[in-house]
């Protein structure tokens, strides 16, 4: 399945919605929507991306690793997990923290539904 077809217009709002609340601190708005991607399309990577990112903000980094994990299987190439991957599982000092909130997706989204492709 191509990254196109993974993505309706729905999902594709839905996720920029869940970012925007996200860096909005708007935590239970943002979960809401990214179940809403989630169950549209379970295939995805960004949505469990997002969860990962829900719950870590959350202070559950059992669930971000889960949902990082699940991202990454869902796609290995994808950057944004692969790099929340790595920081939950790495043991650092608070001020260290950098979450991925997704500038590199937005972007490739654009992409898609421009169908512009570098």
């Amino acid at each position: 399945m191509s990254k196109k077809e993974l993505y309706s217009k729905d999902i594709l709002e839905w996720i920029n919605e869940a970012i925007d609340l996200l860096n909005g601190n708007k935590l239970q708005e943002s979960y809401e929507m990214i179940i809403k991607a989630l169950e549209q399309n379970p295939n995805a990577p960004e949505p469990q991306n997002l969860l990962g990112l829900w719950y870590e903000l959350q202070g559950d980094n059992d669930m971000a690793r889960k949902h990082y994990r699940a991202a990454y299987a869902l796609d290995p190439t994808y950057k944004s997990a692969s790099r929340n991957l790595e920081r939950v599982c790495t043991i650092f000092t608070s001020d260290s923290k950098v979450i991925d909130l997704e500038d590199e997706i937005l972007k490739e989204l654009k992409e898609i539904k421009t169908g512009y492709r570098k």
